[in-house]
C-alpha cells in the first residue's frame, strides 16, 4: 500500500511540474503595436547613400525575436527594398525593450518591426516605427526615419574606387556566410551584390546592399563585415577604398 501511495505521489508531482513548465511558454507572439510601447532604446537607421541618390523610399518589415531581458536577439528580413534593408537591420539590432511579462514572468517574444524610410524634402521627416496597419503605415501616421547627413569626415576623407577583382587579391580573411535556413528550405539561390568601403587598415567600415534576394542579403552582409584586407596603397600610403563585393549562394545538388 505504501509503495502504491509513493508511486502515485511521484506521478502527481511529475505531472504538476510538467504542467507548471508548460504554463509559461518559451516564446509568445506579440503585436507590433504592443511591443512598441515597451521600447526603451531606439537607434534610428542611417539612410543608405545609394538609396538616397536613387530617391528610394519605403518600409522595411522585420521579424524579430526579443529575449527575456528585452534585447533583440534575432532579426530576419520579411520584406523591403534590398538597398534599405541592411540599414534597418543594423539599427533594430541595437534596440532595447522592457521585458514582456506573462503571468508576472518575463518571456521571449516574437514580433514584427516596421521601419519607414522617408526623404525629408518629399514628406515629413518624423522619426519612428509604423504600426500594424496594412502596408506598415498607420492611417494618418507619418512614421519613417529622417535622412541622415554623412559626417564631414566621411565627405572629405580621401578615397579611391577600386575594381572588385583587384581588392579580391588583397583579401586576407574571408568569412563565408551561413546559408539562411528559410532560404535553404525554399531552395532560394542567387547572388548578393554589396557596395563596401574599406578603411586604411583594411577593415570593412561600411556596407550598402546593391542587389540580392531579401532572404539572402542579411547573411551576406553579416559575413562581409568580418572580412579583412591588406591596406590599399596609393603612392606608398594606405588609402580608403570603395569597391563592390559579390557573394554567391548555391545549394549543393
Amino acid at each position: 500500500m505504501l509503495r502504491r501511495l509513493t508511486a502515485s505521489f511521484a506521478i502527481v508531482s511529475f505531472l504538476a511540474s510538467f504542467i507548471s513548465a508548460q504554463a509559461v511558454p518559451q516564446a509568445v507572439r506579440v503585436s507590433e503595436n504592443v511591443e512598441r510601447t515597451l521600447i526603451v532604446k531606439k537607434v534610428d537607421p542611417v539612410y543608405p547613400p545609394l538609396a538616397r541618390q536613387a530617391r528610394l523610399q519605403g518600409s522595411v518589415i522585420l521579424q524579430v525575436v526579443i529575449n527575456k531581458s528585452g534585447d533583440v536577439e534575432n532579426v530576419q528580413l520579411f520584406s523591403g527594398h534590398p538597398m534599405l534593408a541592411a540599414a534597418a537591420i543594423d539599427a533594430v539590432k541595437q534596440w532595447k525593450y522592457k521585458p514582456y511579462l506573462l503571468n508576472g514572468d518575463p518571456v521571449e517574444v516574437q514580433t514584427r518591426v516596421t521601419v519607414s524610410f522617408t526623404l525629408p524634402n518629399e514628406s515629413s521627416s518624423a522619426q519612428g516605427i509604423a504600426g500594424d496597419a496594412p502596408g506598415g503605415i498607420p492611417p494618418g501616421g507619418k512614421g519613417g526615419v529622417a535622412s541622415s547627413t554623412p559626417s564631414e569626415a566621411d565627405q572629405h576623407a580621401p578615397r579611391v574606387r577600386v575594381l572588385q577583382g583587384v581588392m579580391a587579391g588583397l583579401l586576407v580573411t574571408k568569412v563565408p556566410p551561413e546559408y539562411p535556413p528559410a532560404a535553404r528550405d525554399q531552395h532560394i539561390q542567387g547572388v548578393v551584390v554589396m557596395a563596401v568601403i574599406i578603411d586604411k587598415e583594411g577593415n570593412v567600415s561600411n556596407i550598402q546592399l546593391v542587389s540580392g534576394h531579401p532572404k539572402l542579403a542579411p547573411a551576406a552582409i553579416d559575413a562581409v563585415k568580418q572580412w579583412k584586407y591588406k591596406p590599399y596603397l596609393q603612392n606608398g600610403e594606405p588609402i580608403e577604398v570603395e569597391t563592390q563585393v559579390t557573394v554567391n549562394f548555391t545549394l549543393v545538388q
